[in-house]
């Protein structure tokens, strides 16, 4: 029976989430994080708080630290909460302790989801709408298929958001050219770009994500929702999302995508849906918990909880489908910063989709405080101190930000 759990990454605000839904249920939640310091980790609901190496710096120290704590804290589950700790601790699972679960799949099953490149190749094999694709093993393809790319701007994706290299991680970030000329200066000059990718149209329409906890075959809880409201303004973070009613195609799409190879846990599904053909096109997968996963608890899908369910051999005889349409999740800094974006900035500058909202429109959005059908994203006044952490930590680092089209 799983009683202590170790979160990692507490930075994070989906780690706030799932420290916040185990913790009201009465599970010991342990938090770990570069700084003793993190919204997590200052939570009502988080037990102990522990600092470990940067995994993106220094991966060695990283496990060997985290090893320690399960060691010590007797910690029964171990979930990683962003694709670099799920990546390395996968690597580590014969020196975890015998009667710690890693909440995650094995590393085979997380590689093929987590390389985009290997993921677009299976959609086309199973018929899954996908934007047009050109995949690169490295930059000197480039030449092969420069007469092949005609329109702009194109978006350029590494295969895989993070890229090890020796013992520290390059981060593969999506990056947009506008001309050819960017294109080949990005090619020329960024470190993940050495590495396999893929070149892709960029697709005009609103993003869906679509959220499940998922037993080899089958959907055992299924989420929604759309990003209203994005950082950088071209297409990023979610700052503001709304849940939306499941879409039958997405929800088929992702159940044959991961029953291809016997998905388990949790995981989400990213689609843009297309404003030429109306098709809901794969844009990633993520196995792991999202950034907007408190929208899924307040909506009324409480996606820790069902999956420590799921661990504890709970039997799920339909999916758990039944939540709150139209409820809106912000994240009241990223608002904050996405203001600060668009107002340092001219439009031109931003590569805006066609259906940006206008800069008024941006300041309203920020300053539509109290609302009913809105909830925060780190914001509880029954758990105020992570929010307190977050305006420490965002104004101890204001003078350091870059506001121009990415951070």
């Amino acid at each position: 029976m799983i009683k202590t759990i170790l979160v990692t990454d507490g930075e994070n605000r989906s780690t706030l989430a799932v420290t916040r839904s185990l913790g009201r249920k009465g599970y010991r939640v342990l938090v770990s994080g570069k700084k003793l310091r993190n919204i997590s980790s200052y939570s009502r609901y988080c037990s102990a708080r522990f600092v470990v190496n940067d995994p993106l710096h220094d991966a060695d120290a990283y496990i060997n630290e985290i090893v320690r704590i399960l060691k010590q804290e007797n910690v029964d589950l171990l979930i990683p909460m962003t694709d670099h700790s799920v990546f390395l601790l996968n690597r580590a699972r014969e020196i975890l302790p015998k009667h710690t679960i890693l909440a995650c799949p094995i590393e085979e099953k997380v590689n093929y989801i987590s390389d985009k490149s290997n993921l677009f190749h299976a959609a086309k094999r199973l018929h899954i709408p996908t934007p047009k694709t050109i995949h690169l093993n490295g930059p000197e393809d480039l030449k092969s298929y420069k007469n092949h790319i005609t329109e702009f701007p194109v978006v350029i994706k590494p295969a895989h958001s993070k890229i090890l290299d020796g013992n520290r991680f390059i981060s593969g970030s999506v990056m947009y050219a506008s001309s050819l000329d960017e294109l080949t200066n990005l090619y020329d000059t960024r470190p993940s770009l050495r590495y396999p990718s893929m070149i892709q149209e960029k697709i005009n329409g609103p993003g869906t994500g679509l959220f499940t906890l998922f037993d080899k075959t089958r959907h055992l809880a299924l989420f929604s929702h759309r990003r209203i409201r994005e950082k950088p303004p071209s297409g990023g973070v979610s700052v503001i999302s709304e849940s939306v009613p499941l879409d039958k195609s997405m929800v088929e799409n992702s159940k044959r995508l991961l029953s291809e190879i016997g998905w388990t846990g949790v995981a989400m599904i990213e689609f843009k849906r297309d404003n030429r053909d109306g098709l809901a096109k794969l844009m990633e997968i993520n196995g792991r918990f999202w950034g907007s996963l408190n929208l899924a608890i307040t909506s009324g899908i409480d996606f820790p909880y069902l999956f420590l369910d799921y661990l504890n051999g709970r039997i799920f005889t339909k999916p758990n489908i039944d939540y709150r349409i139209g409820h809106k999740l912000r994240w009241f800094l990223g608002t904050l910063d996405l203001l600060l974006i668009r107002l340092k900035n001219s439009d031109s500058t931003l590569n805006l989709p066609k259906d940006a909202p206008s800069k008024f429109q941006t300041i309203v959005d920020c300053l539509n405080l109290f609302n009913r059908n809105i909830s925060f994203d780190v914001i509880d006044i029954n758990d105020i101190n992570p929010f307190i952490t977050e305006i420490r930590d965002y104004l101890s680092n204001l003078k350091f930000r870059n506001l121009k089209t990415h951070f």
